[in-house]
């Protein structure tokens, strides 16, 4: 293998990929785009939705004996009563977020120190409905306490009493850039992994089986370049394209994280050193190595891109499994067989990584079963190469 021939050969491949317009558009621009665009809806979508069921609680009250309760809640500027003759439909149908019925003698057996009970009914399936539950418990809680001290009044009781400790809530983030700091551990690896793998695809599939149905594969061997100078030339150029990939997704994560009103809002207080941004870019790279000499292994032995596509399907489906499965661990107990899952890994230390977790253990773990993994797949790969029998497969 000669290493000029393997660059010319890189070259060749990259100028045919960046020749054409939507590679260029999948690569780099959607990457970019897409994290920056799924944050500013999901965060304007949360942040309208609390707003509209915070300023306009469509609410029904049946109260049979015209209580205090009944007229409290009334009283509330932004609670919107509802007529409604049957609750639990109504609120089925989303004609109102919830219901409260106020038994008959309540305010009366309340005078007397008695304990009541009020039904509030809500759909458990319904984010706004559930909102809308919170607030109207807020509600009720500050009622009943106000009762409570009426009654502890009467008793020249000081209503302190009932709570002897207080909370002081001491965070260690900010309440935004902790909530910030979350979503990033859960979104990051999610992205940046599915995207090293993902994006291998085509590049996979137009270098191996690409070449065979265009009939440029056997003029190509018939060349100077030996295989493996083929193979390292189109193993780099696939490379090379995750890189940029990971770079289009880095990118449109840092727009992402400066948006006002975004999904990780407050993060911007977060500061992530260039140490950290270099090693969460590696694992990324490294699993484009794996994918990307899997894929040209397999798009060489397909028949069709199609069969080609058949193949790579479940190797899609795998990662999504093992990056789901992570995606809500947290990064501070993370335990230590996950490091030696193909892909799961990654995921847990990029998540550490966002913390500020270096762990020397699970660094040395992943990367070690990383360079397996690459050294397994580019013998793979090599093995494909050398055999005619798959070369001239039809």
């Amino acid at each position: 293998m000669k290493t000029n021939v393997v660059l010319i050969v890189l070259k060749k491949e990259l100028l045919d990929m960046f020749r054409d317009r939507k590679t260029i558009l999948m690569s780099i621009l959607i990457p970019m785009l897409l994290l920056p665009v799924l944050s500013f809806v999901i965060g304007k979508a949360t942040s309208t939705s609390h707003k509209n069921v915070e300023s306009n609680l469509k609410i029904a009250v049946v109260d049979k004996g015209s209580s205090n309760l009944g007229s409290f809640f009334k009283s509330q500027k932004n609670v919107k009563i509802i007529k409604s003759n049957n609750i639990k439909q109504d609120v089925k149908d989303g004609k109102i977020l919830a219901g409260i019925t106020i038994p008959e003698n309540f305010d009366e057996n309340i005078s007397k120190d008695m304990n009541e009970k009020i039904t509030l009914t809500y759909d458990n399936s319904s984010s706004d409905s559930m909102e809308a539950f919170d607030i109207l418990n807020s509600y009720i809680d500050k009622y009943s306490k106000n009762i409570v001290s009426k009654r502890l009044e009467k008793r020249n009781i000081d209503s302190k009493i009932l709570t002897p400790i207080n909370v002081a809530q001491d965070t260690i983030e900010k309440k935004e850039s902790g909530i910030g700091k979350l979503m990033l551990n859960i979104m990051v690896p999610l992205l940046l992994i599915l995207g090293s793998v993902g994006n291998t695809v085509a590049p996979s599939l137009d270098l191996g089986v690409g070449e065979k149905e265009r009939g440029t594969l056997e003029p190509l061997l018939t060349t100077k370049a030996s295989r493996m100078s083929l193979l390292w030339g189109k193993f780099l150029a696939i490379t090379i394209v995750g890189i940029i990939v990971s770079l289009a997704n880095l990118a449109g994560l840092f727009i992402s994280m400066n948006q006002t009103n975004g999904m990780f809002q407050g993060a911007n207080d977060i500061n992530i050193g260039l140490e950290t941004i270099i090693l969460i870019m590696i694992l990324p790279i490294l699993l484009t190595m794996v994918f990307g000499a899997l894929g040209l292994s397999i798009s060489i032995y397909a028949k069709s891109s199609k069969e080609a596509q058949t193949y790579l399907s479940p190797f899609t489906i795998i990662a999504v499994i093992l990056v789901y499965a992570t995606m809500m661990k947290d990064a501070k107990s993370i335990e230590t067989y996950f490091f030696s899952i193909p892909i799961a890994n990654a995921s847990c230390l990029t998540k550490e990584f966002l913390v500020g977790i270096h762990n020397t253990a699970h660094i040395a773990i992943t990367f070690g079963w990383m360079i397996v993994y690459i050294v397994a797949a580019i013998s793979f790969a090599r093995y494909m190469f050398n055999k005619e029998s798959v070369i001239f497969r039809s």
